[in-house]
């Protein structure tokens, strides 16, 4: 079980990819280890599916991210952990250990990622409140929204599947977008989220359990650190 790590940049955070990257190195991580994406990367299968695909609509509305992380599961091993950050998120000391003991203590576990402090409803798009099932709905109000600029990815057959359900919903969710340009939407969070109800093994760890002080994924990793 190695550890990888990722993110994915467009030109005008290039720089703080690479500050990123350097903290990964810090942390032990190897130059084959850290693994960074830039637009030109995504290959033409993306762009044949949302051909408008550009920085402006997030790269298909945040559809290019699990797209992607897909591409990088295809080529480490079996059971490998890939750890993706956004590029201004700094990851710190422990985060290596926590991670590989979260998911040597759980072998069911496929995906873990922090939750909000925010029900999935209050970011939930147009498109979303009126087709869900009554059943999704209530859940988004009484769940919080995942937040998926941290993810941890155990690399499965299970895992990739359930990545490319992940890219399939949100690409729908982008078409839909693309018609009304909605801003009051976490695009692939809430997506993100659907799949969390369905399978026990994408967890949402709790922010209840961080602001008490318990140790999860969000004390190693400090958010926006890089933002310019």
């Amino acid at each position: 079980m190695n550890l990888h790590s990722c993110s994915f940049a467009s030109e005008s955070f290039y720089k703080v990819q690479k500050k990123q990257k350097n903290c990964f190195l810090k942390l032990g991580f190897k130059n084959q280890q850290i693994h960074l994406y830039n637009p030109n990367k995504l290959d033409m299968e993306f762009f044949d599916s949302f051909p408008s695909a550009s920085e402006k609509n997030r790269f298909g509305w945040f559809a290019f991210k699990p797209f992607f992380l897909n591409s990088i599961l295809n080529k480490i091993d079996d059971n490998d952990i890939l750890i993706y950050l956004e590029a201004n998120d700094k990851p710190l000391a422990g985060l290596d250990d926590y991670v590989l003991k979260k998911f040597k203590k759980n072998k069911n576990l496929d995906i873990l990622v922090p939750s909000t402090n925010y029900p999935n409803f209050n970011f939930l798009s147009n498109f979303h409140k009126k087709n869900l099932s009554i059943e999704l709905l209530i859940s988004s109000m009484l769940s919080c929204q995942p937040e998926a600029g941290a993810l941890i990815i155990r690399n499965s057959l299970r895992s990739r599947i359930i990545l490319r359900a992940w890219y399939q919903i949100t690409l729908l969710h982008a078409y839909e977008l693309e018609k009304y340009n909605e801003l009051k939407t976490r695009w692939d969070q809430e997506t993100l989220f659907f799949l969390s109800r369905l399978y026990k093994s994408i967890e949402l760890e709790s922010w209840v359990l961080y602001k008490l002080r318990k140790i999860c994924l969000r004390n190693f990793i400090e958010f926006e650190s890089f933002r310019l």
